[in-house]
C-alpha cells in the first residue's frame, strides 16, 4: 500500500463529498473502540458461534456499505483498469499476510487464502466490472434487488436439502463450495466447515456493498439538482433496503457467518442510515446554513478519520490483536490498561487511548494530505 497525495482532478475521479468521510469517521469511532476491548470480552462484542447477530457482527458490514458508497465515486466516470488491477493485487497479497499475522498462523501448507482484505479486493473488482454495464442509481438498485432475491432463492433451495431444513455447520453452501475451492487454506483450515470470508460470504458482502453504491450514485445525482431531493431519495432507498431485508428473513435467517441476503440488506440499511445522517447534517443543513467552508471546518475532525478509513480500520484490528497476544503472562494491552486505569478503569483506558492514538495519526496524515490506499 502507498500514500496517495493526488487531487481528485489528477486521479480523474469525481470529487468527494464530506458526508462520506464524516460517516466513515463516525463508524471508525465505534470500530476502534469495539476492537480495543480487554478480556473478558462481553458477548455482544463477539461473533456468535453460528446463528444470531451481535453488534460486533455489524462492524465489517458497515465498512463494506460505506466502501460501496465510495466505489460509486471511484467508478462514476470510468473504470481505470490499470489502477484497479494494481489495487486488487495489492489487497490480495497484503490480505494473505495480514490474515497470517492477525491469526498467528504461518504454516505455508495451510496458510489461509481468504480474509477481509481479500474479500474487499473482490468487491472492488466486481464493482469496476459492473460499472462498465451501468453507472446509474437505477441500474445499481436493480442489481441490488435482483441479487437479493436470487441469493435468497438459492439459500432456500439449499436449506430445503439440509436435515430439518436448517442451515448448520454440517450443511451449508460455504461448507460445500469454499472447502472444495480452498481446502485447508480456508478459515480454521476447514475445521469449522464454513468460511466467513469465502466465496459464499463474498456474494453477501457484494449485496451490502451494492446497497451502498446505489446510495453513492443518488448522492452524485443530487449534485446536478437539489440536495434535499437527494436526501429524500437516499432515505427512501435506505427504507427499501431495510424492508426488503426484513422480508427476506422469512426465507433465510439473517446471520453473519454466511452473510445471508437478509443480513446483508439489514446491515447495509444500518450503514446507509449512518451515511444518510451525515449527508443531512453536512451536505444539506450545514452547507445551506453556513456555506462550504464552515461545513468543511465543522466536519474536519471526522473527515480526517474517515479519509484514512482503510488504514485505521485494519490497522486498529491488527494492533489490538497483537497487543492482546504478546507481552508474556500479562499481555501488553492489559499492561497499558492497568497503567492508565485512572482514566476510568483498564477497559475504558485501553479503548480510549487506542481511539485517541489512531485519531491523532489520521488527523496528522489528513493535514499533510497523505492517504493510505492500495
Amino acid at each position: 500500500m502507498r500514500p496517495d497525495t493526488a487531487t481528485p482532478r489528477q486521479r480523474g475521479r469525481v470529487e468527494r463529498i464530506i458526508s462520506l468521510d464524516t460517516a466513515r469517521g463516525l463508524f471508525l469511532i465505534a470500530s476502534v473502540s469495539s476492537v480495543s476491548v480487554l478480556p473478558p470480552v462481553p458477548g455482544w462484542l463477539q461473533h456468535p458461534a453460528w446463528f444470531g447477530v451481535t453488534i460486533y457482527d455489524l462492524i465489517f458490514p458497515l465498512f463494506v456499505t460505506l466502501s460501496g458508497v465510495g466505489l460509486a465515486f471511484a467508478y462514476r466516470r470510468a473504470s481505470d483498469w490499470r489502477a484497479t488491477t494494481r489495487r486488487v493485487v495489492v489487497l490480495v497479497v497484503v490480505g494473505v499476510l495480514y490474515t497470517a499475522v492477525y491469526s498467528g498462523h504461518y504454516d505455508v501448507s495451510t496458510l489461509r487464502f481468504t480474509g477481509v482484505l481479500q474479500l474487499y479486493a473482490v468487491l472492488v473488482l466486481v464493482s469496476a466490472l459492473l460499472h462498465t454495464v451501468t453507472r446509474t442509481a437505477r441500474g445499481w438498485a436493480t442489481i441490488t434487488v435482483v441479487t437479493a432475491v436470487l441469493g435468497s432463492l438459492a439459500y432456500a433451495w439449499f436449506q430445503a436439502r439440509c436435515p430439518g431444513q436448517v442451515l448448520a455447520p454440517t450443511c451449508n453452501p460455504s461448507g460445500v463450495l469454499d472447502l472444495r475451492i480452498f481446502g485447508e487454506h480456508a478459515y480454521a483450515q476447514g475445521a469449522r466447515r464454513h468460511d466467513p470470508e469465502g466465496v459464499v460470504a463474498i456474494a453477501g458482502a457484494f449485496l451490502t456493498a451494492a446497497a451502498g453504491t446505489t446510495a453513492g450514485h443518488l448522492a452524485l445525482d443530487a449534485r446536478h439538482g437539489s440536495r434535499r431531493v437527494g436526501l429524500v431519495r437516499i432515505a427512501a432507498w435506505t427504507i427499501m433496503c431495510a424492508v426488503l431485508g426484513a422480508s427476506l428473513t422469512l426465507v433465510v435467517e439473517p446471520f453473519k457467518r454466511l452473510w445471508t441476503p437478509s443480513f446483508a440488506l439489514l446491515a447495509g440499511a444500518l450503514g446507509l442510515a449512518i451515511f444518510l445522517a451525515a449527508y443531512a447534517v453536512f451536505d444539506v443543513l450545514l452547507e445551506r446554513a453556513a456555506g462550504p467552508s464552515a461545513r468543511d471546518r465543522a466536519g474536519w475532525p471526522l473527515a480526517a478519520l474517515g479519509r484514512n478509513s482503510l488504514l485505521v480500520y485494519f490497522g486498529s484490528h491488527l494492533t489490538a490483536a497483537l497487543l492482546l497476544r504478546y507481552g508474556g503472562e500479562v499481555p501488553w494491552a492489559q499492561q497499558m490498561g492497568a497503567t492508565l486505569s485512572f482514566l476510568g478503569g483498564p477497559q475504558v483506558a485501553f479503548a480510549t487511548v487506542s481511539l485517541m492514538l489512531w485519531w491523532g495519526l489520521a488527523a496528522l496524515l489528513h493535514r499533510r494530505r497523505i492517504y493510505i490506499r492500495p
